[in-house]
């Protein structure tokens, strides 16, 4: 529905105020007619002139009625343009976001923005978003808001069940009553969706107060609604998307170079701000012989070895430790809060989660896989993140060069 198409949503209040001089004009020939029949009638005087002034009194009450109903009908169309003016300044808003903010806002922020704007519209309770998963088998509940709009995020439903799934395999807005929640009474919902072109892509479903009429629910307004969101929506998916690839490595999945560059700019701050009290330490590690085995093998199975280290060693760093690539065969982590001991455990652990395991990369060979490791902590090695990393990279490669069998764990500086 386009904004030229809001006119329809306003009646035609000059055609109808129209009928009212030609019913006038009837009522009026009907008088006349009755006069004449009743003048030319053998009736007595008295009851010709009771006629005449009951055909009298009869027109000026018609008359009367009709005055009064005109002036009902025309209050009503003036409320009822007032009620579409300010239909389509919500709708317009809407149009305005989808200028200004398209492909600049998250889904989350979006969605706020979108629920913030249908709310004058719908006046609705809860409102929420639905989108396909990756497989589009099952529809997510991306996003929602408003009263009871707790624990709604991430809730899984079936194409077959309620009118969510009902709304995307019909592709049109969906009227009905459904249980919000397992025990809950049933309140009036409405589901629009969201098209990418012929494709739906998602579902607005709103939930209302048990006294809302669906029955008297205007569906050119949840149409406009529906397309004027879609793009929004639409656009503020692409940007995340676009956003995460920037910052994913897409050999590994792990974040890139330039994720851990910017998560470690966060924690330099916060233990700048905090000073002793918030340790920090990074780490970098790369895979011993990993030229010699592209060599050998090929690149698919150095991507192989790639994912392998990256499986290992998240699955032996702490939960709250952030973990990326960075360029060849080499990772990088941020520990938070490490502590000297926190640290020593940490490495401990990732270099005790390759003891003894290999690598099948072909038929026959199997290959054991082990690393080199070189740390930095913050205040000590460095206070900036090029810093930190020029002192993880060189004890890394003392530790590759065969000065010491071992990651030099700790400076002197440090120890006193």
């Amino acid at each position: 529905m386009n904004l030229s198409d809001e006119s329809e949503l306003r009646p035609d209040t000059g055609r109808k105020a129209d009928t009212y001089p030609i019913l006038i004009v009837a009522t009026s020939l009907a008088a006349l007619v009755g006069t004449f029949l009743l003048a030319d009638s053998s009736m007595e005087v008295g009851s010709k002139t009771v006629g005449f002034s009951g055909i009298l009194a009869s027109f000026l009450a018609i008359c009367v009625l009709f005055y009064f109903f005109q002036q009902r009908r025309e209050h009503d169309n003036a409320a009822t343009a007032v009620e579409n003016d300010e239909i389509g300044r919500h709708l317009n808003a809407l149009e305005d976001a989808n200028e200004f903010f398209a492909g600049v806002l998250k889904p989350a922020d979006t969605f706020r923005l979108v629920a913030s704007r249908v709310k004058a519209l719908l006046h609705y309770q809860t409102i929420q978003l639905l989108l396909l998963d990756e497989t589009r088998t099952h529809l997510i509940v991306a996003e929602a808001g408003g009263t009871r709009a707790g624990g709604r995020k991430g809730l899984v439903l079936d194409f077959d069940s309620g009118l969510a799934g009902r709304s995307l395999c019909s592709t049109t807005i969906e009227f009905g009553n459904e249980a919000f929640g397992p025990g809950e009474n049933e309140s009036p919902s409405v589901t629009i969706p969201l098209r990418n072109g012929m494709r739906v892509f998602g579902i607005l479903q709103v939930y209302f107060d048990p006294s809302y009429r669906l029955d008297a629910a205007d569906i050119s307004t949840y149409e406009a609604i529906g397309v004027r969101v879609a793009p929004l929506m639409l656009s503020s998916i692409a940007f995340e998307k676009s956003q995460t690839n920037a910052l994913t490595d897409v050999t590994t999945d792990l974040p890139n170079e330039r994720a851990f560059y910017l998560g470690l700019e966060n924690q330099i701050a916060e233990a700048t701000r905090k000073g002793g009290d918030r340790p920090l330490t990074i780490l970098t590690i790369d895979v011993k012989g990993f030229d010699d085995i592209n060599r050998r093998f090929g690149h698919a199975s150095g991507d192989r070895v790639l994912n392998f280290v990256a499986q290992t060693v998240r699955d032996n760093l702490r939960q709250m430790d952030f973990f990326a690539r960075s360029i060849g065969d080499e990772f990088l982590a941020i520990l938070p809060t490490a502590s000297k001991e926190d640290s020593h455990e940490v490495i401990a652990r990732v270099q005790t989660g390759f003891f003894g395991r290999k690598i099948k990369l072909t038929e026959t060979e199997m290959v054991e896989i082990d690393i080199n490791i070189g740390w930095a902590a913050f205040g000590v090695d460095g206070e900036t993140a090029d810093q930190l990393l020029g002192a993880a990279r060189l004890r890394k490669g003392q530790s590759k060069s065969g000065v010491s069998n071992k990651v030099l764990w700790f400076s002197k500086e440090l120890i006193n």
